[in-house]
């Protein structure tokens, strides 16, 4: 973290706030120090039960709207929204992050901390795997040292005792130890790092998860994990859509995602004369988003999960998500 992006933190969040910006400079920078935070963080706390990048940008899109949106009772932001007790308190640009993204009680984590429970109750081989990262931890820790890999970055581990030897590539690293059936895992991991060299904890994680006999029932909630790739996918396709819309346009949905009522976009807009006008204008583009959203998933109209009405109320929802502009209580209150 430069000094040149912690100072900007303050401005960039007063100008988000008082909407004298959009916002996506700082939406940027919290996407960054998002997967900075998570880069030690096993796949069991991400959507889907995987790292990658798509997951991390979702936390990251649901974190900053909470930050933006959603009330905290607790120290410090008592009854405010994270943000905005961030500025009514004068925190200084590590504060910020330090509230939002990396404090152990932080916003970011505290949706991780949720996500991973809900992960867990889902999928007995998560779970199962989330246990064999545990286990790793206690290992590790007692029989191996940690090589540091530079700020952000998690630790690699090496054997305390180990010297000079040729490190093997993964897949026949993985070949020695699917002959060592019955192994303990004390024994796995000691073969693993002396053939493989250093590796972190979750690469071992990765490496023994595929190597050990994972419970028989795989991905139990299959509902549940068809609907986290459907979500996953609308974040997509919504953005996509959102792309092609003209800004006058835009400007309609976003008015609708602040909250504005039909009388009010008549009273700002010129080219709305009647409320039947706002009517046909916002069916014209919320069909935009819906056709994007139906294609992309490869539905029709009739296989649509929700009525129209409730399906663009949805979409609405994952707009506010992706673009902190739209974001009804990210200006002056």
């Amino acid at each position: 973290m430069g000094t040149h992006n912690a100072d900007r933190w303050p401005e960039m969040l007063q100008r988000f706030m008082d909407r004298q910006s959009q916002g996506a400079d700082l939406l940027a920078e919290f996407m960054r120090h998002v997967a900075a935070m998570t880069r030690s963080y096993p796949d069991a706390y991400f959507a889907l039960g995987r790292r990658n990048d798509e997951a991390v940008d979702d936390l990251g899109h649901r974190a900053f709207a909470s930050c933006t949106n959603i009330v905290k009772g607790r120290f410090p932001f008592q009854g405010r929204t994270p943000f905005s007790a961030c500025i009514e308190e004068e925190f200084d640009g590590r504060t910020i992050r330090y509230h939002s993204i990396y404090a152990k009680l932080s916003i970011t984590r505290e949706i991780l901390r949720d996500d991973y429970a809900h992960n867990l109750r889902r999928d007995p081989v998560l779970r199962w795997r989330a246990e064999l990262y545990s286990n790793l931890g206690k290992v590790l820790e007692a029989r191996c040292e940690r090589v540091p890999q530079g700020r952000a970055l998690p630790p690699r581990w090496r054997l305390s005792e180990a010297g000079l030897s040729v490190v093997l590539q993964p897949e026949v690293v993985e070949m020695h130890l699917k002959d060592m059936a019955g192994s303990s895992l004390d024994e796995l991991v000691v073969t693993a790092l002396r053939k493989g060299g250093p590796m972190t904890r979750s690469q071992l994680a990765r490496l023994l998860g595929d190597v050990l006999q994972p419970p028989t029932e795989h991905h139990a909630d299959e509902k549940t994990q068809a609907s986290l790739v459907d979500q996953m996918g609308v974040r997509r396709s919504v953005g996509t859509a959102w792309a092609t819309l003209e800004d006058q346009d835009r400007q309609l949905l976003a008015a609708l995602a602040r909250g504005a009522s039909y009388d009010e976009l008549i009273a700002e807009h010129d080219h709305f004369k009647h409320r039947t006008a706002v009517s046909r204008a916002v069916s014209r583009c919320s069909q935009v988003l819906v056709n994007q959203v139906l294609e992309d998933l490869g539905l029709s109209d009739e296989q649509a999960s929700a009525p129209p009405r409730q399906l663009v109320e949805s979409l609405l929802e994952v707009l506010v998500e992706l673009l902190p502009e739209l974001m009804p209580s990210g200006g002056a209150q």
